[in-house]
């Protein structure tokens, strides 16, 4: 008896279409690296050209402890904006220096943070938009927020005008919410886009 011609899509062994149902090797390979392309999900190391020179390397290298590094200021300005309501609800006993302390070191592991992403991320890819661009714009104006924030609080301490501890805890707050959204953006580049952490 003749044997029976095996499928078409089983003979396309080494080819880029589906097998038996599942994607290639070969595929899932191209859609990972589309999926961190610049024109995607705008996850782009080095600008288009990548790290070329030694001190290119060196900074994409030390960029890596971005998401390591990116905890602290995170945790410690949460921590802070909790404090501080806890503070002004007269639920916490030297709570002044309780968020003097969460923001002075958010602060500056928060400035640790941002330059160890600029190191990561590099020089902005030329029409970078998206998440990426997002990310970076934010984490820029956090280094810079969370600098004034804790100048902020050195100023509401010198003076009995209530206005500068106002704006402190309005700053504060309105920092870790930003910080939360930031991180946010940062899990959504690490694991391939908004679409990934969606499930779309």
């Amino acid at each position: 008896m003749r044997p029976t011609s095996e499928p078409a899509a089983m003979q396309m062994v080494g080819s880029d279409h589906v097998h038996d149902g599942e994607e290639s090797p070969h595929m899932d390979e191209l859609d990972h690296a589309d999926a961190l392309s610049p024109t995607t999900a705008g996850h782009a190391h080095w600008g288009e050209r990548g790290a070329s020179t030694p001190f290119e390397r060196a900074m994409s290298r030390l960029g890596a402890f971005h998401s390591v590094a990116v905890h602290f200021p995170i945790g410690l300005i949460l921590a802070a904006a909790l404090a501080q309501a806890l503070s002004l609800a007269g639920r916490l006993p030297a709570g002044a220096e309780t968020v003097r302390f969460l923001v002075w070191t958010g602060a500056a592991t928060g400035a640790l943070a941002a330059l160890l992403g600029w190191a990561h991320s590099g020089p902005m890819a030329t029409g970078e938009t998206g998440v990426m661009l997002a990310h970076r714009v934010i984490g820029t104006g956090l280094l810079v927020g969370l600098a004034g924030l804790a100048l902020l609080g050195e100023w509401s301490r010198k003076t009995d005008s209530q206005t500068p501890a106002l704006l402190f805890s309005l700053t504060l707050f309105g920092l870790a919410a930003a910080l939360m959204l930031n991180g946010f953006l940062g899990g959504a580049l690490a694991h391939g886009g908004l679409r990934h952490l969606f499930g779309g």
